[in-house]
């Protein structure tokens, strides 16, 4: 019981002190459907609207299209969109390649649950790649904007996902429940 009590408290002092890593981060909202070429960079005003789950978003992906070439890949969260009067809450980047999913993460911004919000993707280099999607509205919470002026398709999604960390005591408790998961064994 006294390993207990101190892997206990070593899990909610890590998880109220310590910095994100990469095992932080949780799969908060998840459009996996990868079935058409939804769209190129080059048409530029690139977003998905979505929903978030918890009460912060800590990054984002998205999965290229098998055309063009590696280049820098930029994705964005906003509260409403850029030409709408949305305030950008974050921003990161990172090199992507053709047919690869590509994740990037920024420090945890507070959001609303259930509220919705913007990712915006941008490719730096005009490389010729292009964003996977599904035409048959596989995500209930938001949907494609796309060409100048963000113009909507309703029943159009980005194969996209966002990350989140966890609220302190959810890691506290992931660690117990791993401690006693190796305890049973």
């Amino acid at each position: 019981m006294k390993t207990l009590a101190i892997a206990l408290s070593g899990a909610v002092i890590m998880g109220v002190t310590a910095s994100a890593t990469a095992g932080d981060y949780i799969l908060d909202q998840n459009q996996p459907n990868a079935n058409v070429y939804m769209a190129a960079f080059s048409q530029t005003d690139l977003a998905q609207s979505f929903q978030q789950s918890a009460d912060n978003i800590a990054g984002a992906g998205i999965q290229l299209y098998t055309t063009g070439s590696s280049g820098t890949v930029i994705i964005s969260v906003w509260d409403a969109l850029p030409n709408a009067g949305g305030n950008m809450l974050a921003q990161a980047s990172d090199v992507g390649s053709p047919g690869e999913w590509i994740d990037v993460y920024w420090d945890p911004v507070d959001v609303t649950p259930g509220e919705t919000y913007y990712l915006v993707f941008e490719d730096e280099g005009n490389t010729g790649m292009g964003i996977y999607g599904d035409v048959n509205n596989p995500y209930p919470y938001g949907h494609v904007f796309a060409n100048p002026g963000y113009q909507p398709f309703p029943d159009y999604d980005y194969t996209f996902r966002t990350w989140a960390i966890p609220a302190p005591g959810a890691l506290a408790l992931l660690g117990l429940a791993g401690l006693v998961r190796t305890r049973r064994r």
